[in-house]
This record gives structure tokens, C-alpha cells and sequence, in this order.
């Protein structure tokens, strides 16, 4: 599947109200609710199944090289592949606390030796770091840039939650 197909349907699950009927999925107002829920959960709000991972283990958007704290008030709705020297990232990020949200989709292949299912890829050498650094600089941005609406983001605080 192309990342263009990813980003779309990502769009699709979180405005539905903004994607054309024949698009849109056919899930209930507590489907989508839920959809959110699990999509945004940091791995420490896991319950079932229990993740002993940090935060970072599948938020590869500014954190994927990271063991610091999520950022207060910052949700990452996503997907993540992870596999043979290939790492994507499908996610809308909001920080509910600014008022800033966005979307960020991306793959890197990160295999030196072009040999697949030897195990030996640069994941934490390279593939993390730089969704990490590219996140945060897009964030930042984000932080300063001038908005004309400010986003109703109500629809993504999650009940459950520490937010």
C-alpha cells in the first residue's frame, strides 16, 4: 500500500465528517471514539494488552529516539510498519493544551546491506533519530506558525487518559 493511501485513509478515520460519503468507513460514533482512543494511547496507558516499552516504542514522531516525557497535552493519533530495514509513520498530531494540530506521514528504509531478514538494519542509527529530529522541527514550526481558526480539537480528548 502507498503512503499516499495511508495518509488518506488516516484523514479518513479521523474527519470523517469532511471525507466524500463513498470514502468514508462505516463505523458508529463509539467505534470512532474508541478508534481514537487506542490509536492515540501512549504505551503506559495500555492496559490489554500491558506494554513495558517507553513512550517512544511506537511514537516514532518526535519521539522515536527519545525516552523523555511525552510533551504535556500532546496526542499522536497513528500507525506505525516496522519491518525488513523499513519504518512508516501515519499520524495527526495535536497538542490540545496550544491549540496546534497537524498531519505527518513518512517512510524511510534504513537497510545498508540490502539484505532483507538478517535482522541487521539501522533502525536506532538512523531510522528513529530522524523521524524523531523531523517531527520536532515540524512541531516547533507548528508552535509558531500564525493560525486564522483555531482548531476545535475537543473531539480528541480522550476519555481515560492522563489528558
Amino acid at each position: 500500500m502507498s503512503l499516499q493511501n495511508l495518509h488518506d485513509i488516516l484523514k479518513a478515520v479521523i474527519f470523517p465528517e469532511v471525507t466524500p460519503p463513498a470514502q468514508r468507513f462505516n463505523l458508529t460514533e463509539d467505534d470512532y471514539r474508541y478508534l481514537y482512543q487506542c490509536m492515540s494511547m501512549w504505551p503506559r496507558e495500555s492496559r490489554h494488552p500491558s506494554y513495558h516499552q517507553a513512550d517512544n516504542y511506537v511514537k516514532f514522531w518526535m519521539y522515536g529516539d527519545s525516552t523523555q516525557a511525552p510533551i504535556p497535552g500532546v496526542r499522536i493519533f497513528n500507525k506505525v510498519g516496522w519491518s525488513y530495514g523499513f519504518l512508516t509513520d501515519i499520524a495527526y498530531i495535536v497538542d490540545l493544551e496550544r491549540g496546534v494540530e497537524f498531519f505527518l506521514s513518512g517512510t524511510i528504509h534504513v537497510n545498508a546491506d540490502q539484505v532483507y531478514n538478517d535482522g541487521l538494519y539501522e533502525y536506532d542509527e538512523i531510522g528513529l533519530p530522524f523521524f524523531s529530529q523531523l517531527g520536532k522541527l515540524i512541531y516547533d514550526y507548528e508552535l509558531q506558525r500564525p493560525r486564522k481558526v483555531k482548531p476545535n480539537l475537543e473531539k480528541f480528548r480522550i476519555v481515560n487518559s492522563e489528558q
